[in-house]
């Protein structure tokens, strides 16, 4: 098997990518692993967070430091190797995610007509 993850240690998650780099790798099925910043703290939620358990789709860190970063990778590789069954699983919901444009622009609109003034 192989395994393939998105790596984003990012400090500043520019406002111009809104999240689509992890949307653009989520695309491609491979688990995130990512520094919980702008656009990607929108888009990728810890498996290890327990109030998100339904959405969880990757592995999240705050921290702008080395520790931070290799305890999120430990964490991913911990659940490769001793929770297969919760890695399948998380793919399986990683490829289930609708991150098209159509319904990216379909909640933008749903936005726009919800503050809109009749």
């Amino acid at each position: 098997m192989v395994v393939v993850q998105l790596l984003l240690p990012e400090i500043y998650s520019f406002q111009l990518k809104k999240g689509n780099t992890s949307k653009e790798f989520l695309y491609l099925f491979q688990v995130p692993i990512v520094r919980k910043t702008g656009g990607l703290a929108d888009t990728v939620f810890d498996m290890d967070d327990q109030s998100h358990t339904e959405i969880a789709n990757g592995f999240v860190f705050e921290g702008i430091d080395e520790g931070s970063l290799n305890c999120a990778l430990g964490r991913a590789f911990s659940y490769y190797q001793e929770k297969p069954n919760e890695w399948k699983a998380v793919v399986q919901k990683v490829m289930r995610i609708d991150n098209s444009w159509n319904n990216t622009a379909g909640k933008y609109i749903d936005i726009y007509n919800s503050v809109r003034v009749r």
